[in-house]
């Protein structure tokens, strides 16, 4: 195999901001403004509040999201990090099978804060970052998520040291040697999806990431080939050793990862596999009332199944990953929001009722695809299928519109929340993030 870490490396570090087209920055933008909402829709989270108290924290020059609170880059790269991934409503990938941007953004942030950066510095970065993650687990997947690697944590770590690195503008022998040092920290189970600690991988890949790049600055050595090594990344979490780099190395700066197969942002607070069935069932609801029903089935990819066959979900985070309670809420709702995954609601009498008259079925058709049959009590027999949920592919993207109005879900409409949507849509223009980060801040009590 060539020299893939250092290759890898090259390219990352090389790319400037006029080799950005005008698609990869817009779809960059929304990437990260759509994190960033996330992040303070989720602040206030048991799995945030609780990581808060436990983790040691020092003073320093970066923003904890939603708060004015300041802290050393790595301890607010890490509760940002869990913060942003606490609902499950940030963006994912399906070569990476996983969420990109929620393992870059916090740190980067924190990072830049600490630098004094340039917003056109953090966005150069962060594509430099999310290209180095999905463009790995192009060459790595489906083994590496099939095995019980959560991707998010473990190709996110690597795409945060490639973005940490590219802000701090190191070399390519010091962003492999950042790179190496993140693999060694790379780790996260899929076992654990539906808890806190899911959101708390996505915590530690952000940390861990720039405090590759710190160590990688400032001297801390790492085998420049651990992508690539016998004993090295890919050799541990996949199939074989014998992987061809080409995928991950053509079309640098011209193809990009983001903009196909893209970066799909989420139209639900949930787990991305289940989408396709809440938009089938969604469509069913208009030509049903719920208590004629007897009997659901629905299909998803075998693939999918592993991870979402939750029938009785004890709690919010458990409910993101059961396509039973899912399915039930969207035919009684029509839709899947954020106030869903409340205790109550969760445990609602009528949707549990509802949820255990669903039947999952494998399919072997496109991936993403679902498909819901209902059985009514009339005798009717009802079905709807969604190949491509909203936002999740570019052939049904988001619109600006819609992009706007989940940031609003998140953050509450207001004066300053407008603003702050309309800064991270040009954040390119900023000589600095100050301006950014006063608007991420509470205003202050009156």
């Amino acid at each position: 195999m060539s020299a893939l870490t250092l290759d890898l490396a090259r390219l990352a570090s090389g790319l400037r901001l006029c080799d950005l087209s005008d698609p990869a920055q817009h779809w960059a933008k929304r990437a990260i403004t759509d994190t960033l909402a996330c992040a303070l829709a989720g602040v206030n989270e048991p799995a945030v509040r609780l990581a808060v108290g436990v983790l040691p924290a020092s003073p320093g020059p970066s923003l904890v999201f939603g708060t004015g609170h300041r802290l050393h880059p790595l301890d607010a790269a890490q509760i940002n990090g869990i913060a942003a991934h606490a609902l499950d409503f940030d963006d994912c990938n399906l070569e990476m099978d996983g969420h990109p941007s929620v393992s870059i953004v916090p740190g980067l942030f924190a990072l830049a804060e600490a630098r004094n950066a340039s917003g056109a510095q953090v966005l150069t970065a962060y594509v430099a970052g999310v290209e180095a993650e999905i463009r790995l687990a192009r060459i790595a997947n489906p083994a590496h998520a099939e095995r019980g690697w959560h991707p998010t944590v473990t190709f996110g770590v690597i795409g945060a040291a490639v973005a940490a690195a590219h802000l701090m503008r190191l070399s390519p022998e010091h962003t492999a040697t950042a790179m190496s040092i993140a693999a060694s920290s790379a780790a996260g189970l899929r076992a654990n999806s539906g808890t806190m600690t899911k959101p708390f991988h996505a915590g530690q890949a952000n940390r861990n990431g720039v405090q590759a790049a710190l160590l990688a600055e400032a001297g801390y050595t790492a085998r420049l080939s651990a992508l690539e090594h016998k004993f090295g990344f890919l050799r541990a979490f996949g199939d074989s050793f014998d992987v061809d780099p080409g995928p991950a190395l053509d079309g640098w700066g011209k193809d990009f990862a983001l903009l196909s197969p893209g970066i799909a942002i989420k139209q639900y607070p949930c787990c991305a596999f289940i989408h396709c069935a809440i938009d089938a069932a969604a469509q069913l609801r208009g030509d049903i009332k719920t208590a004629q029903i007897e009997r659901i089935e629905v299909a998803l990819h075998h693939k999918r199944l592993k991870n979402i066959d939750r029938p009785m979900p004890k709690d919010g985070l458990d409910a993101k990953f059961s396509t039973q309670h899912l399915t039930a809420r969207a035919l009684i709702d029509g839709t899947v929001g954020l106030d869903d995954f409340h205790p109550e609601r969760v445990l609602d009498p009528t949707v549990v009722a509802l949820a255990a008259k669903v039947a999952l079925v494998p399919h072997e058709e496109g991936l993403s695809m679902g498909l819901v049959h209902v059985w009514l009590a009339d005798g009717r027999h009802l079905s709807a299928e969604a190949t491509v949920a909203m936002g999740r592919d570019p052939s049904n993207p988001m619109t600006q519109s819609q992009v706007r109005a989940k940031f609003h879900d998140c953050v509450p409409p207001s004066d300053q929340s407008t603003a702050l949507f309309d800064a991270l849509m040009q954040l390119e223009t900023f000589p600095s993030l100050a301006p950014i980060t006063a608007a991420i801040c509470p205003p202050p009590p009156k």
